[in-house]
């Protein structure tokens, strides 16, 4: 896995510093890695890269501040690690708004980079574990399971369902199925997979997700209940 890490920050010197504890850091864990630098959160915004794992945003930047360009970011990926980088501890509860990873206080020495960036990278690595590549029109696309809301198939398709997307690819049921052996997603139709965390509620054999219904086997109902139940300790109406 490489990792990707961007930094936002109007002064070089910082930028410098920051950069060079990042490589010491990324080199002693022997993965491959990128940096990207921008000077500015407009910058940021309109270069932003196609992958970004972890972003050092300067909160306090002219033009455009670090807290409104993690409000921005937030738009387009809800998945980069933020951490912020302060002299003022003023803009905590700010961040929760925008799911900031930790406030890093300048100055911004060796020791606290390498804890805080250690931590984030086993974070990121356990969540590596819950993606999906798919490869979508020619382009290669990663899906966090946790967005997923269910999948069905059409025609010799599969349909990825989020809240506000839906992705086709080119694979069995039979094999999606075999990949996402041990995660929450449930086979309730030869047509259909859900995500157990995203089930409203089950009424007969319809599953409710997300205003969409979706059908559930006659003989799967009784396995899917049991799944929800132990689980996720979940209301069944």
């Amino acid at each position: 896995m490489g990792l990707h890490i961007g930094i936002c920050e109007d002064d070089l010197i910082h930028i410098k510093i920051l950069k060079n504890h990042i490589k010491e850091v990324i080199k002693s864990k022997n993965l491959p890695f990128e940096i990207y630098e921008f000077k500015s959160g407009e910058e940021l915004i309109k270069n932003y890269p196609k992958y970004l794992d972890i972003l050092f945003l300067d909160i306090q930047m002219e033009g455009l501040t670090g807290m409104d360009t993690a409000r921005r970011i937030r738009e387009f990926d809800n998945n980069v690690e933020i951490l912020f980088t302060t002299s003022l501890n003023e803009y905590v509860y700010e961040g929760y708004e925008v799911r900031a990873y930790r406030y890093l206080l300048k100055p911004l020495t060796y020791e606290i980079i390498e804890r805080h960036l250690n931590e984030c990278i086993l974070n990121i690595l356990e969540k590596s574990k819950n993606f999906l590549i798919i490869n979508n029109k020619n382009k290669l696309i990663k899906i966090m399971l946790d967005d997923v809301l269910y999948m069905e198939t059409e025609g010799r398709e599969l349909v990825i369902h989020k809240i506000n997307d839906a992705y086709k690819v080119k694979m069995s049921m039979r094999k999606l199925e075999k990949l996402l052996q041990g995660k929450k997603f449930f086979r309730c139709h030869n047509s259909f997979m859900v995500n157990l965390d995203k089930i409203e509620c089950i009424d007969k054999n319809i599953v409710y997700i997300n205003k969409a219904q979706i059908p559930v086997s006659k003989h799967r109902i009784q396995s899917l209940k049991k799944e929800l139940t132990n689980i996720l300790g979940a209301i069944i109406c």
